[in-house]
């Protein structure tokens, strides 16, 4: 029995290519999920929301036309907190929700999300994602296997042209978290339905931003650590994401 949709929100960043792979497992598995990513405002060269709710109300849009009826949400990094933003409205709260290593509330904690609060990130950030040594660095650090030449290039072109990484920077802030924590605390039945995944090797975000987080919100989710991954599975192991995802949708 085929299973229904995955809807992928990304991370900071994001662009259509880091699917390609995980898209060839699926196929070579004979499809037994549709994977449906999220376009968002500011990405791929796409215009920018003039705000972080006109940026959710779009978002929220795209799910829906997306995912329809039976579809289960997958956040990784940086679309964690837009899932959990969008939870807080009211809205995808009947889908069950995957985090994978999502940035939540570690951003009021970690240096680098508070200086470039204060500086021009998307400048800033996008000139480092184009400078070939750190790439090399930071292919190095974060990818468990040397990702795909074609995939790489679209990785590090999909930083250094997001037009919403300046917003991201000041949207996402402690006023926000401190929203979150009242709506959630109002209505805690909004965080139900959640699962979390991290990987073994994860050197983007460690499991103290879990820890962070469900403190946070009075919660304690249910956590599945895979020994071998890291932050970018979907790229690093395609074939075993898309395993893993798929008994994840058919329990």
């Amino acid at each position: 029995m085929r299973a229904g949709p995955v809807v992928f929100l990304g991370g900071n960043g994001h662009c259509e290519a880091r699917l390609d792979g995980a898209r060839r497992a699926l196929a070579d598995r004979g499809a037994p999920f549709d994977l449906l990513d999220v376009a968002y405002p500011g990405f791929e060269g796409r215009p920018p929301a003039d705000g972080f709710e006109s940026f959710l109300d779009v978002v929220s849009d795209r799910i829906d036309a997306a995912g329809g009826a039976g579809s289960a949400l997958y956040a990784t990094g940086i679309g964690g907190l837009i899932a959990l933003s969008l939870r807080s409205r009211g809205s995808h709260v009947d889908r069950p929700l995957v985090l994978q290593a999502p940035v939540l509330w570690g951003l009021e904690r970690r240096l680098m999300p508070r200086v470039l609060r204060l500086l021009p990130a998307q400048p800033l950030l996008g000139r480092l994602f184009r400078t070939r040594a750190f790439q090399r660095h930071f292919a190095r650090r974060h990818f468990t296997r040397p990702p795909e030449a074609a995939v790489l290039e679209a990785f590090f072109e999909g930083y250094a042209r997001c037009r919403a990484l300046a917003g991201f920077f000041e949207w996402m802030s402690p006023r926000l978290l401190r929203s979150l924590e009242a709506r959630f605390a109002a209505r805690p039945e909004r965080l139900g339905g959640v699962t979390v995944w991290w990987g073994g090797h994860d050197r983007v975000v460690t499991l103290q931003e879990l820890r962070w987080t469900e403190e946070a919100l009075g919660v304690a989710w249910p956590l599945r650590v895979f020994p071998d991954w890291g932050h970018y599975p979907m790229i690093d192991a395609p074939a075993a994401w898309i395993d893993a995802l798929e008994e994840h949708v058919k329990r």
